[in-house]
Parts: C-alpha cells; sequence; structure tokens
C-alpha cells in the first residue's frame, strides 16, 4: 500500500495550518515607566487641568505587514496624576474615578483593520468606573529598527512603538461632574497616548 495521498495530505494540512495561523509577534507593555507616556487633557472655560500616568502594562499581538493583531492594555487609576495632590485624591475618590472600587482602566481591542501607512484602526472596549463602552480609535504602530533600539539601551529584542489619541466624555462612564467645579472640568477629556512595546517580557512578569 503507497504512503503517498496519506503523506500527501498530511502536507496540505501542515501548509494550510501555517497559512490560517497570522504572522503576529507579541510585545509586552510596562518593562519602565520611561517607556509609557499618557496625558489626558481637559479644557472648561475657567480651568485647564492635564494629567498624566507613566505606568501600563499589557501585551500586543501585531503582524505589521498585514495591519492585523490585537491590543489589551491596563492602567492603574492611582497612577493619574494632574500636578496637584489635594486635586489627585479627588480623582481618585469615590466622587470621580473611585480607585478604590473601580482600581483601573482597560481596553481590549475586538477588532483591528489596516488603515494608511503605519495606522490601524482598532475597536474595542474601553472600560472604567465600572461602565464599559466600545470605541474605535486610530493607532500609529512601527518597529524600530535594531541600530536604534540598541542606540537607545532598551533591553534586548524587538521593540514596537505606537501612538494614539482619543476622547472619552465622563458623563458616558458614569461619572458626574459636581456643581461647585463646573466650568472647572470638562466632560469630554483628550487622552494621548505614546508606548513601547518589547518582545521580552517585564521583568515583573517574570517573577
Amino acid at each position: 500500500m503507497s504512503h503517498a495521498p496519506i503523506l500527501a495530505a498530511a502536507i496540505a494540512l501542515l501548509a494550510f495550518t501555517r497559512a490560517a495561523v497570522p504572522d503576529e509577534t507579541t510585545y509586552y507593555v510596562g518593562h519602565h515607566p520611561k517607556y509609557v507616556n499618557i496625558t489626558f487633557e481637559s479644557e472648561a472655560d475657567i480651568e485647564n487641568i492635564v494629567g498624566t500616568t507613566n505606568k501600563a502594562a499589557g501585551e500586543i499581538k501585531a503582524d505589521l505587514a498585514k495591519g492585523a493583531g490585537s491590543v489589551s492594555i491596563t492602567v492603574p487609576v492611582a497612577s493619574l496624576k494632574t500636578g496637584i495632590d489635594m486635586r489627585d485624591e479627588h480623582l481618585r475618590s469615590e466622587m470621580w474615578l473611585n480607585a478604590a472600587k473601580f482600581p483601573a482602566i482597560t481596553f481590549a481591542s475586538k477588532k483591528v483593520e489596516k488603515g494608511e501607512g503605519n495606522t490601524v484602526k482598532v475597536t474595542g472596549d474601553f472600560s472604567m468606573h465600572g461602565v464599559t463602552k466600545e470605541i474605535t480609535v486610530t493607532v500609529e504602530w512601527k518597529e524600530l529598527p535594531d541600530e536604534v533600539v540598541k542606540k537607545a539601551k532598551f533591553p534586548e529584542g524587538k521593540w514596537l512603538k505606537f501612538t494614539t489619541k482619543f476622547e472619552v466624555k465622563l458623563s458616558d462612564f458614569g461619572v458626574k461632574i459636581p456643581e461647585f467645579v463646573v466650568g472647572k472640568v470638562s466632560d469630554a477629556w483628550t487622552v494621548k497616548m505614546a508606548m513601547f512595546a518589547g518582545t521580552a517580557k517585564p521583568e515583573a512578569e517574570k517573577k
């Protein structure tokens, strides 16, 4: 009995399996605060507030050639700072984001579509203050050349830089602006993210 048909079928199955699996690379966020730069800004009639955080953790799977992949990011509410300690306490209090009950802001993608140039459109669930809403953001991502990684003294491995900008309305997530700060705080906040993600797992995840 010839084994040729069985061998041919096995080769065909292997080829199909390889073709069905995206050529994705996994990158990790959270190696060091200097690799995370997130700002959130409120422009109101009386006052402008600019907040920052350099803490985030997550995982990105990217096929840069196809503009495919997935994104999962977590930001601790306790890490958000606006430059004034008392205001930060209010931001984390039950009146605002309630960090004790809802300690993290998260985003998990559901769909990634290739856009123009080095951009992709990412649709996913954005969760804050116990409320989850679907949003779509445009993300620019690219892999850094090896010589740039070496010169910048990044940890070994491949590195990806990604940036995005989008708007979040506090009222969409059940956060009500108190009467005494109306005019000082806007319901709409502009969020900007610039992060580096590497193929090696952060030290915290290795332990």
